[in-house]
């Protein structure tokens, strides 16, 4: 019998408790991922946001606000190691545990096995991942290599054009760059900019950004399974489910059922069960992270260019030439995405886009009577702006996993070129 069940009510409370923060926290999380998802849910976003702010301008004083806008201003938008201490407690907090709790309970059940190796292989090609992507140059884009960088990618004449200056840095611009506001300099390939790790992701640096993220989350189901397993091997020894308990309602002794044995895991095990369930939930979320970049790895884009795509404002797509002076086709409607909204425009107005640079047979083309576009790239070697890039699966993940090799054949392209120029 389960001597641990006299006080039921007090138990209960906790494990309403625990499920409560569990849907509230999935809630939430599933609602702040999709909200863009639909103009329904983007609707509803807009409204809860805008309610909880009156809420807070009205309940909590100006001083406090202006105290927590500048605290969250300068670890979100200035480069500080706020985010990475963060990380690191997080990191060391859950291994703790892990050892402390879960460890002495598998070599007990389990003594002739292993259970420390791959732990700890997981955590040091992590922190190994870690370190290289927040230590390695992104791909800066300075003066002195702003033309080789150049080379690697020809501008799709709508997210990037060619021979656009960065008015901070005052270099030209190569295609598939961004100048982050945060690191104030322009990067190659820019992704995004990374809180957790400090540092932009860029060219450089994406690979091990890529690395990182997987061996974390191989690091977060590893630590799930293993504490899982030791709660089984608990309730297995000790037979947990074919014992009873006391009920304080009935007076009886009643068979143990799951959620009986979730609550005594939780009074007996705290640590563990919040452990168990902090990994979980870690996984849902960062495994959609994980995998959201696998396939931009897949189809070679970036976060920065389907950001872009999404918002692709239709009014200033000079390229694409929707008609401006017609509000009725142009203006986006009230709950529509830019990007819908400019397929509609686009579909509207396809005989002007036909004479013009627009979307034709799946691809980029440039009619006669169109006047060129800061050097579009030429219509044999374009395709749409979702897979302008995209060069398929082997060349992509060589791209990343090797951005600099490259160089090495656009060097190798210019002197075989310049060689026949001459014979």
């Amino acid at each position: 019998m389960l001597d641990s069940w006299k006080n039921s009510t007090n138990s209960m409370d906790f494990l309403y408790f625990l499920f409560g923060y569990i849907g509230i926290f999935a809630l939430v999380s599933v609602f702040v991922m999709f909200s863009r998802a639909s103009p329904l849910l983007s609707n509803i976003s807009d409204k809860l946001k805008g309610l909880c702010l009156k809420i807070v301008f009205t309940l909590v004083p100006g001083v406090v606000i202006n105290s927590v806008t500048k605290s969250v201003d300068y670890v979100f938008n200035t480069r500080n190691h706020v985010m990475q201490l963060v990380f690191v407690v997080l990191v060391l907090g859950g291994n703790i545990i892990f050892m402390l709790d879960v460890l002495p309970l598998l070599y007990i059940f389990e003594p002739d096995k292993n259970h420390i190796f791959f732990p700890l292989f997981l955590l040091f090609t992590n922190a190994a991942a870690y370190h290289l992507c927040a230590g390695t140059d992104p791909g800066r884009v300075t003066s002195k290599n702003a033309a080789m960088l150049a080379s690697l990618y020809k501008a799709d004449g709508v997210l990037f054009k060619s021979g656009s200056e960065c008015s901070t840095c005052r270099v030209i611009k190569p295609a598939r760059s961004k100048h982050c506001k945060i690191c104030n300099q322009c990067i190659h390939r820019f992704d995004h900019h990374c809180i957790w790790t400090n540092s932009c992701i860029g060219a450089g640096n994406l690979r091990y950004f890529l690395i990182f993220l997987v061996t974390l989350m191989a690091m977060i189901i590893n630590g799930a399974v293993m504490s899982s397993r030791a709660m089984v091997l608990v309730v297995s020894h000790l037979k947990i489910m074919e014992s009873g308990y006391w009920d304080p309602y009935t007076g009886q002794v009643q068979p143990v059922t799951f959620p009986v044995l979730i609550q005594h895991l939780f009074m007996q095990q705290p640590r563990c069960i919040f452990l168990i369930t902090s990994l979980v939930m870690l996984t849902f979320l960062l495994g959609l992270f994980t995998l959201y970049h696998i396939y931009l790895l897949i189809i070679n884009q970036t976060t920065n260019e389907r950001y872009k795509l999404a918002f692709l404002p239709c009014d200033k797509l000079s390229s694409l030439s929707c008609n401006n002076n017609s509000t009725e086709h142009s203006a986006i409607l009230p709950g529509e995405s830019r990007r819908n909204g400019f397929k509609r425009c686009h579909d509207m107005h396809s005989d002007e886009n036909e004479r013009n640079f627009g979307l034709k047979n799946e691809g980029l083309v440039q009619s006669g009577h169109s006047k060129p576009n800061n050097n579009p790239a030429k219509t044999s070697d374009t395709k749409n702006l979702d897979s302008f890039y995209n060069r398929g699966l082997l060349h992509n993940v060589k791209e990343v996993f090797l951005p600099w090799a490259q160089l090495k054949d656009v060097k190798q392209i210019k002197i075989k070129k310049s060689r026949d120029q001459k014979t």
